[in-house]
């Protein structure tokens, strides 16, 4: 006969793992005297996980009465984080190809031709440009959550990265519809890994790193905000045109389901000023610049209450 497994202290043990866990969502007094009253009860593993979560989500319930959290998601999370999705992938799914054909290809055929040579120059600037921006987007976008959200941004950090794993699914690039690509994509490294190294290093570690600074800062002195945020308006310009090219091409069965009426115009081309929808996408460079702007108008607002102050 087999012989019974008692399974109950190791549920305890992940019960009260599970308890100091979830209390480092509280804030430091209250999570010590939460502790110490669960010690003093001596309450069991299953009630005091209870009486913790229960506490959290009204902790929680109450810090979302307030509009900035509410900003935050709607904002950032959402708004930023599924542009980014789109872009990113967009941006990728393009340097594959000219990845494949300088670094696959090589000849130094390639440097013996001086037109060789421009477009090389070219598209290896382009790269470095985008890389640049999507580091800047990630990052202002990061700082605005922390600083928005503060005792919430556990929440909207996960929804961004939610939002900007799942904002592509379903949907395809022209790039990759090309069947002339297929020779790229056929190859696991520019099919998966190259999309994902470029999300995880220029999206996310940024996003996090700015999450984190603006969660402990909450604003950044006026000189630096205002350094940054001309560098993230320069190279929004600069990649204006890429990135309103990267909603037309980068989501491409999206597109076409969500946006069935899409007009490329009397020209006949997309992406041009006739277009129907062409003003909407003017407003995405606005889009992926208002963290920046937030966080100027932010610090120059502390920096003028502290003048106040000190007068």
């Amino acid at each position: 006969m087999g012989h019974k497994v008692n399974c109950g202290p190791v549920m305890r043990r992940i019960s009260w793992w599970s308890v100091d866990v979830l209390s480092r969502l509280l804030e430091a007094d209250e999570r010590d005297a939460v502790r110490g009253d669960l010690m003093e009860s001596g309450a069991s593993a299953g009630r005091a996980l209870r009486d913790v979560l229960g506490l959290i989500v009204r902790r929680q319930a109450a810090l979302w009465m307030d509009w900035r959290p509410w900003l935050a998601l709607r904002g950032g999370a959402a708004a930023v984080g599924a542009l980014l999705s789109i872009v990113s992938r967009w941006w990728a799914d393009g340097s594959a190809i000219y990845s494949f054909l300088y670094v696959n290809n090589w000849t130094w055929a390639y440097l013996d031709s001086p037109g060789a040579r421009r477009d090389l120059a070219h598209y290896s600037v382009g790269f470095l440009l985008k890389c640049v921006t999507l580091i800047c987007w990630s990052w202002t976008s990061g700082f605005v959550l922390g600083s928005l959200s503060r005792r919430t941004v556990w929440i909207n950090g996960a929804l961004f990265c939610l939002v900007l794993f799942a904002g592509t699914l379903g949907s395809t690039t022209s790039a990759r519809h090309n069947s002339f690509n297929s020779p790229v994509f056929s190859l696991t490294f520019y099919d998966v890994l190259f999309p994902l190294i470029l999300r995880m290093v220029l999206v996310v570690l940024p996003a996090l790193w700015g999450m984190r600074t603006g969660f402990r800062q909450g604003t950044l002195p006026i000189r630096r905000t205002i350094m940054l945020a001309l560098a993230v308006a320069a190279t929004t310009a600069l990649t204006s045109r890429a990135l309103q090219s990267s909603f037309v091409f980068g989501w491409w069965q999206g597109w076409l389901e969500v946006f069935p009426l899409l007009d490329p115009g009397p020209d006949g081309v997309i992406v041009t000023a006739d277009d129907v929808w062409s003003w909407q996408l003017q407003l995405l460079p606005l889009v992926m610049m208002w963290p920046a702007a937030y966080m100027l108008v932010t610090s120059t607002q502390s920096r003028w209450r502290s003048r106040r102050v000190q007068a």
